[in-house]
């Protein structure tokens, strides 16, 4: 059996026992798991190592890529400036970012780019590693950029897009580049181990990610048209296709993508959302707002069934967020899950360190079933 550091209630010693076999199902290789509930943390669990030679243990402070989980921290911005009045999700983009009306564009309302049914899923034009770093230079490429289908009719998931359009709207009712936003934000306000760009006086502490031996991108339809849709979004920039690793850089983890880029450990991630849920961070009415169902359909790459709301995944037909219907958060590559359950005032964040194809990832779904369990 692995051996399990950390800490937990004594109420919630099935999630340690179930922690421990899904550590020793991944052979050594590290992964955390921590729980907030009502405000405070209840689980705060770590164990393997968090390099692919297994030489550095995992640590409770081992700062890990958190990959599209790095939305639901950008959405937590928008939440707040949602709860400030500096941005409706009902009005037009364009009335916060003019540019954004060519290409038929201008009646494309902010929850559609929220809510990944604008129609921009990827960049039509090849971009570089070092171009998708600059995020206004991204924005202002999509913002010449016509939607691949008419605005709100399908949803499709915009898996880097997401973030430089998210991040363009906090510039432009803000005045902040959304990695200043969550720093002084979030990280510093809410005092969370989670950093989008991060400083070099904190790489000693990063982990690394690698993928199982059948690791791949999901796609459940497997047809030649979904895959060259999946090559668009998760190849350009080249990102989870090929073989590179890009995530265990020191460019990945200064540069900050906003579609997935943060770093953040488990604690830090599920801080986020126990800030969410206790209130600390938005009103009841914003809360609800942005976890309301904006968009439901089948990705047209991956064929996962998706549904979104304010940036959020809402809880899914495949029960990605564990036995609790009401639920929200978002997922990262490789089976990485940080979300809640807000009728139950609970938080939660699993960052693994092996990378896991989907339809063969139960890891988060048996941490979540057990806490479920322990809540009675």
């Amino acid at each position: 059996m692995a051996v399990v550091h950390g800490r937990f209630d004594e109420a919630f010693d099935h999630v340690a026992a179930e922690f421990a076999a899904v550590l020793d199902a991944d052979g050594g290789a590290g992964s955390a798991f921590a729980v907030f509930r009502d405000g405070r943390p209840v689980v705060e669990l770590h164990g393997g190592h968090r390099d692919p030679d297994g030489e550095q243990p995992m640590t409770a402070d081992t700062l890990m890529p958190v990959f599209s989980g790095t939305k639901g921290v950008v959405s937590t911005a928008i939440a707040l400036l949602v709860e400030r009045g500096a941005i409706d999700p009902d009005a037009r983009v364009a009335e916060y970012w003019p540019e954004f009306a060519a290409a038929g564009k201008q009646d494309v309302l902010v929850r559609h780019v929220l809510s990944h049914a604008a129609g921009l899923p990827y960049p039509e034009r090849r971009i570089t590693p070092e171009q998708s770093l600059d995020n206004p230079g991204m924005a202002a490429l999509l913002a010449r950029q016509s939607p691949l289908w008419p605005v709100g009719e399908r949803v499709a998931y915009h898996a880097l897009t997401f973030g430089w359009l998210a991040a363009e709207l906090v510039r432009r009712t803000d005045g902040r580049e959304i990695a200043h936003f969550v720093r002084d934000e979030i990280t510093t306000a809410l005092g969370v181990d989670v950093w989008l760009g991060l400083p070099s006086s904190q790489w000693h502490r990063t982990g690394r990610c690698w993928r199982s031996p059948d690791y791949r991108v999901a796609n459940r339809l497997d047809t030649a048209e979904s895959r060259a849709h999946t090559e668009k979004v998760y190849g350009n920039p080249p990102s989870l296709v090929g073989d590179g690793t890009p995530w265990n850089t020191e460019g990945w983890w200064t540069g900050g993508v906003p579609g997935g880029g943060a770093m953040a450990t488990a604690g830090g991630m599920a801080g986020v959302y126990a800030a969410l849920v206790s209130g600390n961070l938005v009103s009841p009415s914003t809360l609800d707002r942005v976890h309301r169902e904006e968009s439901r359909g089948e990705d047209p790459g991956t064929g996962r069934p998706l549904v979104f709301g304010l940036g959020f995944e809402v809880q899914d037909p495949l029960g990605t967020y564990g036995p609790e219907p009401v639920a929200f958060g978002h997922s990262g590559a490789g089976g990485s899950l940080h979300g809640c359950w807000p009728h139950r005032g609970v938080a939660f964040s699993y960052v693994p360190c092996m990378m896991r194809p989907e339809e063969d990832d139960g890891r988060a779904q048996r941490l979540l079933t057990a806490l479920h369990t322990c809540l009675g």
